[in-house]
C-alpha cells in the first residue's frame, strides 16, 4: 500500500461509516512513506472522537508510528495511544485508559476499530 491509498482509505471510511456525522481531518504528506493524519470525527449524538496517526510505508505496509484515539461523550470515555512514559506499560507502549485505569494491548487499533467500539456508546 502507499501512503496516498492509506489516505484515501482513511477518508473513504469517513465518508461511508453510517455513525459518522463529520470529520474535520487533516492529511500531511513528509515523503513518500510518512505523513500524519489528524482530526475529530463527529458521530450522530454528537460524540466525538479526537486522533493522530503518524504512519509510514514500511515494504507496501502501513506502520504506525505515534498514535492517539480519544472517545469523548460529555467527557473522556476512552483513549488509546502509545506514550512510552506510562508506568507498568512496556514496549511496544500500546495501552488504552479508561476511567477505570490503563490496560496494555498486543497490538495498535485501527481507526475502525475505534469507530465501531465509540458507537456501543451512542445514544
Amino acid at each position: 500500500m502507499t501512503l496516498e491509498k492509506y489516505f484515501q482509505v482513511v477518508h473513504k471510511l469517513l465518508e461511508t461509516h453510517w455513525a459518522v456525522d463529520d470529520h474535520n481531518v487533516s492529511y500531511s504528506v513528509f515523503s513518500s512513506t510518512d505523513g500524519l493524519i489528524n482530526g475529530r470525527i463527529f458521530l450522530l449524538d454528537g460524540s466525538y472522537i479526537d486522533f493522530l496517526e503518524e504512519v509510514f510505508i514500511v515494504k507496501k505496509t502501513v506502520v504506525k508510528g505515534k498514535y492517539r484515539y480519544q472517545f469523548i461523550k460529555d467527557s473522556a470515555v476512552f483513549r488509546y495511544d502509545n506514550y512510552s512514559r506510562h508506568p507498568g506499560i512496556t514496549s511496544p507502549f500500546h495501552h488504552k485508559h479508561t476511567s477505570t485505569g490503563t490496560v496494555q494491548l498486543e497490538v495498535a487499533p485501527k481507526l475502525i476499530d475505534i469507530i465501531e467500539e465509540a458507537i456501543r456508546f451512542l445514544f
